[in-house]
């Protein structure tokens, strides 16, 4: 028995290079036995390491290497036990602040490990540890002396001695890759010295006659294979440890579970009902499941959680594949229907499921931090961690770490670094002329693509996963160390896949902001409920207190919700407010909670990279034939006209067409879709092929459909998470029908969209809810509903709103005011204190102008008090309480104008009272510059550019007949251009009267684009209609400014630049 005891991976982060599949697989062909990881400071390639060797037929060795004083020591796990006094050790070392131990002495602590270490006098250790001393095998002058000095120290001192030379690679190849990381990690390039680069080629992985050759000491050998012999644990346990849940002492988590389904179902369906007797079946279907796999106490701990969210009126929406059982959505976890949107159970979970279930739920992001620490508090600090995540090298990462080592200065570095996407799933070789056009003709030019090229996939470092709290019986040291982020969060040291290998639960536990938006909408509705507004089903006479208990229990399909998404008129609506999102829904129509559904799923780079978008809706609208490849084919598919989607879908074609059990049929969809077994993925093509064949299917439609699904796979989207995210569309897209203005003032409160708080404004006046100014004696620290004269509802600013004012200055003015309102600026002053900075922005935002005659009067007395204060030296005679100056004699200063009130809006609350396109709108119809809202009035739904179009794609979107130009102006409030466009640009422009998106194509992107690049625009185009949609398919632009004179816009909100550009004026108002 022979293996190397001294192995490191990648997983040592910069320290080796080769992956444990790739040294598993050298070490089989060597003829090891077994194969010891021992990573810098972690256990991050266990589990990997584990599953390698048995593909390999290895025994694998479990360990880690930890610097102690100036050396470092080799520590190999004998068993669990072992194992775990380990994982304690390191996550020891990961506190100190240099991340080594001091003191040798400080390995008395572990229990049943070997300790492999260079000292000559033996380490004081517990009677169950066992110390080897290590002969180094670097072939370096002077090592064979080196050796026989070890030798002679470890005889003297009764210590063993072991043959256990570090390996950072698995093959002699490897070298170069290996030194250039390690510039990569000190620093240097690989023009420099440096202590820690490799002296040499010598640390690969060698034959066991090889090492007896060039290290011929037979009792150091004997003692690796004793090493071996003894070290026996497996680290992949083949069962799940799921948390224990909060049951009666004695009590059967199977029965209490079952117990509480039989409670909770008649909440969810009614008796006798339509889908009462199915999702009964189909919950004691899943409740045997779920007991046979041993998960009942997984459920009722997170019917435990969400409880707790519950009597916090914390909000909440379960997501992702759980969305898929009816246990979940009976337990009130998730909260879509699973039999009314015909969701698959075997997408989340089945009898031959590896692992455990996965549960992500999204909770009120203001609030998240709550939830975290009822949890740690609730199952304890040492049993809840957070999951890491691996940051793999990208395309982008390597090059440019890659370059700073092969000695490129930091501008030629960033500039090579900008040839490659941030996305591209092209060969780096597609880049050399591009970064040639850089370096020009460089010698080291090949070699940076051939070293970036193996440098991908590989780790770089450990991250924080977004969500992922794993929850255990037993102290997670049982099954990993532990060590703490940047952000001092403590986290596991394996990512979600190696965690749910282990049979460890991962609960995600994610920030939404959207819920919370919807959680203060619905607060803010509880305060202020509008009595004058329409009424809807479910009916406002319903008590007030009970509105979470409305929108969670919707009813499906309301008109005017349904209305308003298909108008496309979704600012501020969950995932559809995006141009695109607007396009594509003016064309789906969508008429119910399903086809929302689609809606979600669909508008997502893979569908739109994989092709599907267009043939979809094309069926959609009756311009194509709906087909399908088999018969049998139109049950699964008739939902999505004949086109794959949903991940459940392939689960169903390869049950019901391929006769594949479900179980299988899921293995199936998660081997193709990681696409890395390519000799199991030839096995099972054959099995679903020879499955269609044996139905009566032909060979030719059985190939052509399995292609169908394996390229759909790496594009597809889980229904079940299509169908969560598309009830929290419909949740908002009510709260933005029937109650706008607590709606949008939560909106702005939150921000969880993309759009700038100007064009939030502007959304919520045409949603009829005026928009009021901040105000020194109405507004608070958050946005607020108030009435106006006309007991209209309207959304007040607040304080925070304004530029430079933080929560900490406005809470003492807030404080203060329930001791009476300010009455004078002289009076706040007094009061208040604030600094000249927070009395100028108060001024200049109009907060006071009700205590003065005008912003510049009080901006002028705001001056006069700051210095004053300035001039005025406390002393020891000075009382406590002293009054501001009289004010007297105020000169009379001219009214502020609206143009520098626009100004000035801007500058302290980033949105004005007034659009700034307003002012210009005489001088822009003389002109001939439409208001964008008469593209809406004036064009015919028939109205498109299917012949001015160059780009296919989009050509599809918007077929119909081609239009007469028109002219619009306004400010740019976003710009796209997705990897999906094919280098076409859309830029939204914004005036008082509405928003359209402008799409630039490439050539006229190019032509124009120094104009583009500014803030507020005129644009000659193509109108293209789509029902309520508009857009212009634009053919000229000119900056507004340079056309009318005085307005640049305001580049530092709309991403345009202070610079102005000399540009050619192209006459588009001609």
């Amino acid at each position: 028995m022979f293996g190397s005891l001294r192995t490191f991976s990648f997983f040592s982060f910069l320290r080796a290079v080769s992956s444990p599949e790739e040294l598993a697989c050298r070490a089989s062909q060597l003829g090891h036995s077994a194969l010891c990881l021992t990573d810098w400071n972690g256990v991050y390639g266990a589990v990997q390491l584990q599953q390698a060797c048995k593909k390999h037929k290895l025994k694998p060795l479990i360990g880690c290497t930890v610097a102690v004083a100036d050396s470092t020591v080799s520590i190999i796990a004998k068993n669990a036990a072992g194992y775990h006094s380990m994982n304690c050790l390191i996550s020891t070392v990961h506190e100190t602040q240099d991340v080594r131990l001091t003191n040798p002495d400080e390995l008395q602590h572990v229990r049943d490990c070997w300790l492999l270490h260079t000292y000559t006098v033996p380490i004081r250790l517990h009677h169950s540890c066992s110390q080897a001393v290590v002969l180094n095998l670097q072939r370096t002058p002077g090592e064979q002396r080196r050796n026989n000095i070890l030798l002679h120290h470890a005889r003297q001192a009764d210590l063993p001695v072991c043959i256990a030379p570090e390996v950072r690679y698995a093959q002699a190849a490897n070298y170069a890759l290996y030194d250039v990381v390690t510039c990569i990690r000190v620093g240097c390039t690989v023009f420099e010295p440096h202590p820690e680069r490799p002296v040499n080629d010598q640390q690969y992985l060698r034959s066991e006659s090889e090492l007896q050759t060039l290290l011929p000491y037979p009792d150091a050998m004997q003692t690796t294979r004793r090493i071996i012999q003894e070290c026996n644990f497996d680290i992949v346990p083949g069962f799940i440890t799921p948390p224990s849940a909060n049951i009666p002492e004695g009590a059967s988590a199977d029965v209490e579970l079952q117990k509480l389904c039989d409670i909770l179902f008649h909440k969810r369906y009614d008796a006798g009902s339509d889908l009462s007797a199915t999702a009964k079946a189909q919950l004691e279907h899943e409740l045997t499941i779920i007991k046979e796999l041993k998960l009942s106490d997984f459920f009722l701990v997170v019917r435990e959680i969400i409880m707790q969210a519950q009597q916090r009126n914390i909000l909440y929406s379960g997501r992702g594949s759980a969305a898929n059982s009816i246990v979940a959505y009976v337990l009130e976890i998730t909260n879509v229907c699973p039999i009314r949107h015909h969701l698959l159970f075997e997408r989340f979970l089945h009898k031959g499921r590896k692992g455990t279930p996965d549960i992500d739920v999204d909770f009120d992001s203001d609030r998240r931090q709550e939830i975290i620490a009822w949890m740690e508090q609730r199952f304890g600090r040492e049993q809840t961690s957070m999951t890491a995540t691996l940051i793999t090298y990208q395309p982008r990462m390597a090059i440019r770490d890659i370059a700073k080592a092969l000695g490129w200065t930091p501008e030629e570095v960033r500039n090579i670094t900008r040839q490659v996407p941030v996305v591209t799933t092209k060969p780096l070789t597609e880049y050399i002329d591009a970064i040639a056009g850089i370096t020009g003709p460089a010698p080291l030019l090949s070699t940076l693509v051939k070293m970036s090229t193996m440098l991908l996939n590989r780790p770089r470092h450990l991250g924080l996963h977004n969500g992922g709290m794993i929850l255990s019986a037993k102290p997670l040291t049982c099954f990993t160390p532990l060590q703490r982020s940047a952000n001092g969060t403590s986290v596991v040291q394996f990512d979600k896949d190696d965690v749910e290998a282990m049979g460890l639960v991962k609960f995600d536990v994610l920030g939404l902001r959207m819920l919370a938006c919807i959680n203060e909408a619905l607060e803010l509705i509880e305060l202020e409920q509008p009595p004058d507004m329409p009424q809807e089903e479910p009916s406002r006479n319903t008590p007030v207190a009970g509105m979470r208990e409305i929108i969670r229990t919707l009813p499906p399909d309301i008109p005017s919700v349904m209305q308003l998404i298909r108008s496309g008129k979704t600012i501020g609506v969950f995932q559809i407010e995006s141009q695109g999102q607007m396009h594509l829904l003016a064309q789906h129509q969508p008429e119910c909670f399903n086809d929302l559904i689609t809606e979600v799923a669909i508008f997502r780079p893979g569908p739109l990279q994989g092709g599907m978008v267009h043939p979809y809706i094309r069926r959609r609208r009756g311009k194509e034939a709906v087909t399908y490849l088999h018969p049998s084919l139109e049950p699964i598919l008739s939902d999505t006209l004949g086109i794959v989607l949903f991940q459940e879908q392939v689960l169903e074609i390869a049950n019901r067409f391929a006769g594949m059990p479900l179980e299988e049929a899921d293995d199936f969809r998660i081997l193709i879709s990681k696409n890395r077994d390519s000799d199991k993925i030839a096995e099972l093509q054959n099995k679903f092929i020879k499955g269609a064949m044996a139905r009566g299917i032909s060979k030719q439609i059985a190939e052509a459909v399995y292609d169908t699904v394996r390229h759909f796979v790496g594009y597809g989207f889980c229904r079940s998470h299509a169908a969560a995210f598309a009830a929290i569309v419909y949740q908002s897209a009510w709260l933005k029908t029937q109650y706008p203005a607590a709606y949008m003032a939560a909106f702005m409160q939150h921000r969880p969209g993309f759009y700038n708080l100007m064009t939030l404004e502007e959304e919520a006046r045409r949603c009829g809810v005026p928009v009021l100014m901040p105000h020194i004696n109405k507004s608070g620290l958050r946005y607020k509903l108030e009435r106006t004269e006309k007991n209209i509802l309207a959304i007040r600013k607040p304080l925070t709103s304004i530029s430079g004012i933080t929560e900490d200055i406005a809470r003492p003015i807030v404080w203060e005011r329930y001791s009476g309102y300010y009455r004078s600026v002289e009076e706040l002053w007094e009061r208040t204190r604030l600094s000249q900075d927070v009395f100028d922005s108060l001024a200049l935002s109009g907060a006071l102008d009700d205590l003065e005659k005008s912003s510049r009067s009080a901006l002028w007395k705001s001056g006069v008090l700051g210095n004053h204060a300035s001039r005025t030296t406390p002393t020891v005679d000075q009382p406590l309480f002293y009054s501001a100056p009289v004010l007297d004699n105020i000169p009379e200063l001219p009214p502020v104008k609206a143009q520098e009130r626009l100004a000035y809006d801007y500058q302290t609350h980033g949105a004005a009272r007034l659009h700034p396109m307003t002012l210009f709108r005489r001088h822009l119809s003389e002109l001939g510059v439409l208001p964008i809202q008469s593209l809406s009035d004036g064009y015919s739904q028939n109205a498109s550019s299917t012949s001015a179009s160059r780009d296919p794609e989009y050509r599809e979107g918007i077929a119909g007949n081609p239009t007469p130009y028109a002219i619009v102006a306004g400010i740019v409030i976003l710009r796209q251009s997705p990897p999906t466009a094919r280098g076409v640009l859309f830029v939204t422009i914004e005036d008082e009267t509405g928003y359209v998106q402008c799409v630039v194509e490439p050539n006229e992107r190019e032509y124009f684009r120094t104009q583009l690049r500014q803030a507020a625009l005129i644009v000659k185009g193509i109108v293209c209609a789509r029902a309520s949609w508009r857009g212009l398919l634009v053919r000229e632009v000119a900056v507004l400014q340079q056309a009318i004179g005085g307005y640049a816009g305001h580049p530092s909100m709309y991403g345009g630049t202070d610079v102005q550009h000399h540009t050619t004026n192209h006459p588009v108002t001609k």
